[in-house]
């Protein structure tokens, strides 16, 4: 396996400061794999009688200590390593402490609220039910002769202006209790990131150290931990040299990487390496199993099957109805490299996903009209262009600009260095393209010959539409024949000429010429020969 260390190029940015390898074990660089990190801290300590000890504490109980490593790059010997896991309960984090005192002083609030609204409901019973009482007074008191209204007026205001008192009470701690439940909320989700207060653990590692003749080392020690991973994503800004849809220009490629972390601890300020390799820890070299041959006689005809071999789509940016291209897995082919950012960075330990920039490249690019009618009648805007990088380029999102507009998004699979590849730049709605199918028959045997014939013919009507002529690179394909008794034949007769045939892969492509208004007809025919007592399926 080919292991490439790159160093970007981009200009150093203040993503976050540089931590100095102090008394408390500062979190110095991090290598993230494609779903782990190696993490190493670094600190100095004092020598006493020929000997340092160098403590890290608060590293994540969750790393793997089979990778625990101590090391010390002065003239010094690491003589021993020591580590330990300790309960959380001893000594608790003082963020998750902060978090359950916030939490319980919310929490005694809520029951003080929920105290208050009891007694105002308890109370508004109440009035409803001296409610009834004085409606029934009422009744009986306005048979008196001379009633005493003003008395009556008096009361029921006091009574209305109480109830309406305490309904407004009510619903002011309802808007208070709304609110304290939020800032609970809030406070969970803190308490979460820091992987929680009282159940939570912590390793410990001490790095013992020959000092020799120092008088201080510093010291480092080396973890590998789990829940971290990085997927790359690229950008490619196409600048014309002119104002037509095609011809020649610059692109700007940026390398960048999207990265995610929930490994217990935040790194702040650390330098980033991001590396495609695959660690398997404990993996053991497989064995050869004992290989069986067997088999038995079954009558059965032959059967032609046509299948679609994965082909490259170019899909347009933004088009709806189609979701977005998902981040594929660090395939590198074999060929392991790490990318080293050019500035320190700060990625919390919340899961989020964090982009930054590794590398910017310009190249020279060229933009050429293409249609796949076969996949998708429209034609697109394509920039093509070589990877300009000292890397390959692993799968990954890739997003298309021009002129510094975006266009859309599209997917982009694993280009070797200097290896041409196309972005698409979106759809271009001044050309339009139909396919049709002309002929579709299977013809039997002629006399005295056991081969037939299934014959497919493709008409593609073209039609420009733009101010100017355009050049529309047009790509088809035909069957390929991995079977001897079978054959393919392209039929002359029935296909445009000016085409290019690359017969391994059975791409057939044509430079189509179109002036404005202009409409053009091209067709592709061929015919599969196998023998007659095939079977064909689908048909």
């Amino acid at each position: 396996m080919l292991l490439l260390v790159v160093t970007a190029t981009v200009a150093p940015a203040a993503v976050g400061k540089p931590a100095s390898p102090g008394a408390t074990g500062a979190i110095e660089s991090v290598v993230v794999f494609a779903d782990r990190a190696r993490v190493t801290r670094a600190r100095t300590a004092p020598c006493e009688h020929g000997k340092a000890r160098a403590a890290f504490d608060r590293l994540p109980a969750s790393l793997d200590t089979r990778t625990l490593r101590g090391e010390v790059r002065e003239q010094a010997e690491v003589i021993g390593l020591a580590g330990d896991l300790v309960n959380e309960q001893e000594a608790a984090d003082p963020r998750a402490r902060t978090l359950e005192t916030e939490r319980r002083k919310i929490e005694t609030e809520i029951r003080a609220k929920e105290a208050s609204k009891a007694t105002i409901a308890a109370e508004l019973e109440d009035m409803g039910a001296y409610g009834e009482l004085f409606a029934a007074t009422l009744t009986e008191e306005i048979r008196n002769p001379r009633p005493n209204t003003p008395a009556w007026a008096r009361t029921l205001d006091a009574f209305q202006t109480r109830r309406a008192a305490r309904l407004g009470e009510q619903r002011q701690l309802d808007i208070a209790l709304r609110a304290h439940h939020l800032e609970i909320d809030k406070v969970d989700r803190q308490f979460r990131r820091l992987g929680g207060g009282g159940t939570r653990a912590y390793r410990t590692a001490t790095v013992i150290v020959d000092c020799r003749t120092l008088a201080e080392i510093t010291a480092r020690v080396s973890y590998v931990v789990p829940g971290a991973t990085w997927q790359p994503e690229y950008d490619v800004d196409f600048s014309a040299r002119s104002r037509g849809k095609t011809g020649p220009g610059t692109a700007r490629l940026t390398v960048g990487a999207v990265v995610r972390q929930s490994t217990g601890e935040d790194w702040d300020g650390v330098r980033l390496m991001l590396s495609t390799a695959k660690p398997k820890l404990g993996a053991e070299a497989p064995q050869p199993a004992p290989l069986i041959v067997d088999g038995y006689e079954q009558n059965r005809d032959r059967v032609l099957v046509q299948a679609q071999e994965r082909r490259d789509q170019i899909h347009a940016g933004g088009r709806a109805g189609q979701t977005g291209p998902q981040a594929a897995g660090l395939e590198d082919k074999g060929n392991a490299f790490v990318l080293s950012l050019p500035h320190r960075v700060t990625i919390a330990a919340d899961g989020r996903p964090v982009w930054s920039p590794v590398d910017v490249i310009e190249t020279q690019a060229t933009v050429k009209l293409v249609a796949t009618p076969k996949l998708d009648q429209h034609v697109y805007q394509v920039v093509v262009l070589k990877n300009p990088a000292a890397y390959p380029l692993i799968e990954g999102r890739v997003r298309g600009y021009r002129g510094g507009s975006y266009v859309g998004d599209s997917q982009l699979r694993y280009r070797g260095v200097g290896e041409p590849f196309e972005v698409s730049l979106g759809l271009d709605e001044e050309l339009k393209i139909e396919r049709k199918t002309l002929d579709d028959k299977d013809t039997n045997p002629a006399f005295l010959s056991s081969t037939k014939h299934m014959v497919s013919v493709f008409r593609n009507e073209l039609t420009n539409r733009a101010a100017g002529s355009e050049t529309i690179e047009l790509r088809e394909s035909i069957p390929v024949s991995k079977i001897d008794d079978v054959k393919v034949e392209l039929l002359g007769n029935r296909t445009t000429s000016g085409f290019q045939l690359d017969p391994a892969r059975g791409f057939v492509t044509w430079p189509v010429v179109l002036k404005s208004g202009e409409k053009k007809n091209v067709d592709l025919g061929y015919t599969i020969h196998l023998p007659d007592n095939w079977q064909v399926g689908g048909r």
